[in-house]
């Protein structure tokens, strides 16, 4: 039994969290929301009321909180780094830019490792403890972590320290791309009089099936607003200008994110909730 510290209690990691739990890991949990930590707690975790007491004393630590959550997550007076022992493990597991990872790798405590360790899957994946993680760093850093984050799921080494965060992005040119696409589709139908249900249905017979299902996936809560902060980033990483699809994709999910109030969460993608904005009354 290890003793896990974990930063980070949204929609992925409130899912992860109850894996270590059932596989007899002591977990020290904290997040920005109270109510997060009260709903790990009741399950059996230890709560702390910072991210350095999250880390102390553990032998993994683990983040999942957003790219521009990072800074502060790790970097400040009560940040996780302030709390790590020599020889603990930190997982970072944020999809953000290699510029964010080298930050926190330059403030790491002596004796101290670090892996970078991102997700591909979703809140259905995390639930089920079938993410991928990609993860990267040195030989030692990783033999620590990967028996921990291979509860969550398929490992996948990747190589030194910030491949996991380069080949999250990499991937996420390609998922995040046939996101706005989706809906780019929807648009088109509304512009020519189609209807969604036939447009889905016909995307859902060929190469687009699987994004068609997720984003029909009401098991599936992510903000929208998270999908394009997740843009941001890897627009952030390769430049607007060299990523021309990206930057276009950005603007439109941008625009789906802010359509509505409450916030939409992604199967909103899929109806007139996120269209442009003369079709959304139809």
């Amino acid at each position: 039994m290890a003793t896990v510290g974990f930063v980070g209690l949204g929609d992925m990691g409130s899912r992860m969290v109850p894996h270590l739990l059932r596989s007899d890991h002591r977990v020290v949990v904290f997040d920005v929301v109270r109510d997060r930590i009260d709903a790990m707690t009741a399950l059996g975790a230890v709560a702390a009321d910072s991210p350095a007491a999250a880390a102390r004393d553990t032998d993994v630590v683990i983040s999942t909180v957003m790219s521009d959550d990072i800074p502060v997550a790790h970097l400040g007076q009560d940040g996780i780094l302030a709390g790590m022992r020599p020889g603990a493990a930190l997982a970072v597991l944020s999809t953000t830019t290699p510029d964010m990872l080298q930050s926190v790798a330059s403030k790491m405590p002596a004796g101290a490792h670090l892996v970078d360790a991102p997700l591909i899957g979703g809140v259905r994946y995390a639930s089920e403890a079938a993410l991928t993680v990609l993860l990267a760093g040195s030989d030692d850093a990783m033999a620590l972590a990967e028996p921990i984050l291979r509860t969550f799921g398929d490992v996948v080494r990747v190589g030194p320290l910030g491949s996991g965060v380069a080949y999250k992005l990499i991937t996420n040119v390609v998922v995040m791309a046939a996101e706005a696409g989706l809906r780019e589709a929807l648009d088109l139908a509304d512009i020519l009089g189609g209807s969604y249900q036939t447009t889905l249905d016909l995307l859902a017979r060929g190469p687009m099936a699987a994004v068609v299902k997720r984003a029909l996936d009401r098991d599936n809560p992510r903000p929208l607003r998270d999908s394009a902060l997740d843009f941001d980033v890897l627009v952030a990483a390769g430049g607007e200008d060299n990523l021309s699809i990206s930057a276009a994709g950005r603007r439109r999910l941008w625009a789906a994110a802010e359509a509505a109030s409450p916030p939409p969460v992604f199967v909103d993608l899929t109806s007139r909730i996120t269209a442009l904005p003369r079709f959304r009354g139809e």
